[in-house]
């Protein structure tokens, strides 16, 4: 295994962190192989080291398969994967309705 793989394997949260901040991931998110390329690319640049871009392209594909192994990335074809990570669900900014008043059951019931 490479020094380059071993990183980001060993910090796969750190990495899937990353990736979000630089390319908006959310749960049920597709994902596509540039974006992931130039995510490992800027990661292993970020921790001070060097690669090639065709180095940086092959590490992208070893990555993309310890994260479908993982269940992180279900492929949808050769180019696009499926981001299925839970703690990536947007969080709603909607509001709950008001709730209705409750009222007594004896004012529910008609007068005799």
């Amino acid at each position: 295994m490479s020094k380059a793989l071993q990183l980001i394997t060993s910090r796969d949260q750190e990495f899937l962190i990353f990736l979000k901040a630089k390319f908006q991931l959310f749960h049920a998110s597709n994902v596509f192989l540039r974006d992931l390329h130039y995510g490992v690319m800027e990661f292993i640049a970020s921790h001070r080291q060097r690669m090639s871009y065709t180095a940086s392209e092959a590490l992208t594909r070893e990555v993309i398969a310890h994260f479908e192994r993982s269940g992180i990335l279900k492929p949808i074809d050769e180019r696009t994967w499926m981001v299925d990570h839970e703690e990536f669900r947007p969080v709603s900014t909607k509001t709950a309705p008001p709730a209705k008043p409750v009222t007594p059951l004896a004012a529910q019931q008609p007068a005799a």
